[in-house]
């Protein structure tokens, strides 16, 4: 790999690191997601710094190329990342489902106080 390539994914990876501890800092990202995209960077910058890696992973993956093992790893890493914010928005509709369903009954139970306060007073 090029040197000036190793050093401009180096500095785009710690820029993208910073930019996710602020997002972090600024509560606009959860924890869990900040040290997914936090060991993402890792990644990346272990494999800037020792292109080695890819090149060896290319070979026992029978990949002709190193490029082509790169994108093979990352996109197999960005369909974990998609599989896991699924997952989390199937919770996060779960829990809504929920909160309205007890929201409506809380709401009809006041109504029906409500009522009988009313039938009361008559």
């Amino acid at each position: 790999m090029d040197r000036t390539l190793q050093i401009l994914l180096i500095i785009a990876t710690i820029l993208f690191t910073i930019f996710i501890i602020v997002k972090t800092s600024r509560k606009k990202l959860n924890y869990k997601l900040t040290l997914l995209w936090l060991c993402f960077g890792l990644f990346i910058i272990i494999l800037a710094i020792f292109p080695q890696i890819i090149m060896e992973i290319s070979k026992i993956l029978h990949i002709e190329t190193p490029v082509n093992a790169l994108f093979l790893i990352f996109i197999f890493l960005l369909i974990v990342v998609v599989f896991y914010l699924s997952a989390e928005v199937s919770k996060m509709q779960n829990k809504i489902t929920t909160l309205v369903q007890e929201n409506s009954l809380i709401k009809k139970k006041i109504e029906d106080e409500l009522e009988k306060i009313e039938k009361k007073g008559m």
